[in-house]
């Protein structure tokens, strides 16, 4: 397993992901939508049919915290890992064959129990370095980051190894990988002014207005992870550039 480090700049990872997108920006976009339904309108679903008890969580997709009833937080604890597992299997597809099929997203769950341990084992890794300092729990963030990825790409590796990879992947493309995703913050803070900006209705309504009020993000997220997975494909070796000449968004290839 050979070491890379990613020499390209964001922007030219920005470029790649912007290049694979073209012409497929809709049916790209209809897959985050689905995960989205999933993993958030659902739970919120469950949680104004079923209320209860009340805990909080936080969804990696739109960045926030939400105090669900126990009913959608399990939901959330038990379904997540096989949910990321999917949307990581969509966006390899996608990007390495252009096969786009939003039902892949439900790929997770032929390895349920793997996906649920590793994003478990995740978890609790990330805490652990939390209890130190807050920058250690980040930095083990981005050094994890690549676990569902490489589960995604070989389902036959165990959860340790999943870890154990991204680790050494993520040895030296961690600051890459950090001023990767900060580049997206100006098309985030986009992506959520009409949530903060349109009128809020409470229940049922609420949880249809959000699905709509957040169509922005679903664009923003179909760019974003598409930068993700360029970048899993580079620091893994199965995207290269040729070595001659300038850079140029059609020079890459696997």
């Amino acid at each position: 397993m050979n070491h890379i480090i990613v020499r390209e700049s964001t922007a030219e990872i920005r470029a790649i992901a912007r290049n694979a997108l073209k012409d497929n920006w809709i049916r790209v976009v209809i897959g985050m939508f689905v995960y989205y339904i999933l993993t958030t309108t659902v739970p919120e679903l469950l949680a104004a049919l079923i209320p209860g008890s009340v805990m909080t969580y936080y969804n990696e997709l739109i960045g926030e915290s939400y105090s669900l009833s126990y009913v959608a937080s399990l939901y959330n604890m038990l379904l997540s890992g096989a949910f990321t597992l999917g949307l990581n299997s969509f966006l390899l597809s996608f990007f390495r064959k252009r096969d786009i099929n939003p039902g892949y997203i439900f790929n997770g769950f032929e390895y349920f129990f793997k996906a649920l341990g590793l994003m478990i084992v995740m978890g609790v890794f990330v805490f652990l370095w939390s209890l130190l300092f807050i920058i250690p729990g980040i930095i083990a963030v981005f050094r994890y980051s690549q676990a569902f990825f490489i589960l995604a790409d070989d389902p036959s590796k165990g959860i340790m190894e999943c870890i154990n990879e991204s680790k050494y992947r993520m040895n030296g493309n961690k600051g890459k990988y950090f001023c990767l995703n900060l580049s997206f913050i100006g098309w985030m803070i986009l992506s959520m002014l009409p949530v903060l900006l349109l009128p809020y209705f409470d229940g049922i309504a609420g949880i249809a207005a959000d699905l709509v009020y957040s169509i922005p993000w679903y664009f923003f997220t179909a760019y974003s992870y598409t930068a993700d997975v360029t970048f899993y494909d580079l620091v893994t070796g199965n995207l290269v550039a040729r070595p001659e000449g300038s850079f140029n968004e059609s020079d890459y290839h696997f």
